[in-house]
């Protein structure tokens, strides 16, 4: 009989925390019950004091053996995603992404001073990265990194709220595309303007709401939760989309989105 996805990667964690240069271990998302093919990536964060090489990280995938169906060395290498390495187990793809410790420091202690407000390349969103460490499953620890990391993060900073807030609200003062998209009833152009005006409305519905934007999934079990949002919110939102759809309801699609926008910015008076 097969080992189970659980076996495997157990077996895999051990392989890497034998490293020296291995600090701690994460998994995003949920342990309990792991993906199963077709449902979803097993996403594995790695902090080092130093990246290991490329013989020592070729080395874990292949002492797994048989019980990846792949694997890969050195898939991307820097960037939002660190230096990353693949493998399939069981049907599900598995990402190994290798981070440094102080880059990954750095970078949560830049997020959180709100140097970064937006998201950047390809939708990668900043403030994701500190959503993901909180939640994060650890799954070794040698010097308390990833503890201290979920620890800090506990508390939403009240400096990002405000600053995210004004950012957002701010941009939400740029109607010049969707103005002319209304006007045209452009209803291509309408929902490429729409998708950016959401994202701001979004990003600061989750900041009054002392939340790490995690990115555009499950969005609205998010907002079902939250205590500070325009009434039906959600209900609303799905309106705007739907009418957004047709040339003749255009109008009545931006105004209903302005009227979420203005209740909003109502909201977050008081966190100026």
């Amino acid at each position: 009989m097969g080992k189970s996805t659980e076996e495997i990667l157990e077996r895999l964690i051990n392989n890497i925390s034998t490293i020296g240069q291995v600090q701690s271990i994460g998994l995003s998302g949920s342990k309990n019950p792991l993906p199963k093919a077709g449902e979803g990536d097993i996403d594995i964060f790695i902090y080092c004091d130093n990246i290991p090489n490329l013989k020592e990280r070729e080395g874990i995938i292949n002492n797994i053996g048989d019980l990846l169906q792949e694997g890969k060395i050195n898939v991307f290498n820097d960037g939002h995603w660190g230096s990353g390495d693949f493998g399939i187990i069981n049907g599900v793809e598995t990402w190994l992404m290798y981070f440094t410790v102080d880059e990954a420091m750095n970078e949560v202690n830049s997020i959180l001073k709100g140097h970064y407000p937006d998201k950047l390349d390809n939708y990668y969103y900043p403030i994701g990265r500190c959503a993901m460490l909180k939640g994060m499953n650890i799954l070794y620890d040698k010097n308390n990194f990833l503890s201290s990391m979920k620890e800090r993060l506990l508390d939403y900073p009240e400096n990002l709220v405000k600053t995210l807030i004004e950012y957002h609200l701010d941009e939400l003062e740029d109607k010049e595309d969707l103005e002319r998209a209304v006007w045209r009833k452009d209803v291509l152009f309408y929902h490429f303007a729409l998708d950016i005006a959401i994202d701001h409305f979004l990003q600061a519905l989750f900041a009054v709401n002392r939340t790490y934007f995690p990115s555009r999934k499950r969005t609205f079990s998010f907002i079902e939760k939250f205590n500070i949002k325009p009434k039906n919110c959600k209900e609303k939102l799905l309106q705007v989309l739907r009418l957004g759809s047709y040339a003749d309801d255009i109008n009545q699609s931006y105004r209903v989105f302005n009227d979420l926008v203005n209740e909003l910015k109502e909201l977050c008076k008081n966190i100026h």
